[in-house]
């Protein structure tokens, strides 16, 4: 009995951490994995901060001020932060910076 016992402990303390994994990812709900390689979503957030730079730049000079962001953005608390050369004003390189902060 007492090897029985024991078997049946061991058994339960294989499963356990499984269990526990599998309870933790259920949260997440069913998605696709191959969302979660570095190169495509790299290339997909670098196009899109292109885009999003470019229809911001409202005078197309180049640059994205303070005036430019819609009211509100996510990126204004990190404009200085994000002003690399305290210009007052990001490049493209200073607002994919920014945007990397949110």
């Amino acid at each position: 009995m007492k090897t029985l016992h024991t078997l049946l402990f061991a058994f339960a303390a294989t499963l356990a951490p499984i269990a526990m994994a599998q309870a933790q990812h259920a949260g997440h709900g069913a998605h696709d994995h191959s969302a979660h390689q570095a190169k495509p979503v790299a290339k997909a957030a670098a196009a899109d901060s292109d885009a999003t730079f470019k229809r911001f730049d409202a005078n197309n000079d180049g640059f994205v001020t303070r005036q430019e962001l819609p009211a509100k953005h996510a990126l204004l608390p990190h404009f200085d932060m994000s002003d690399a050369n305290r210009d007052g004003k990001l490049d493209l390189n200073e607002f994919k910076r920014g945007l990397s902060m949110l």
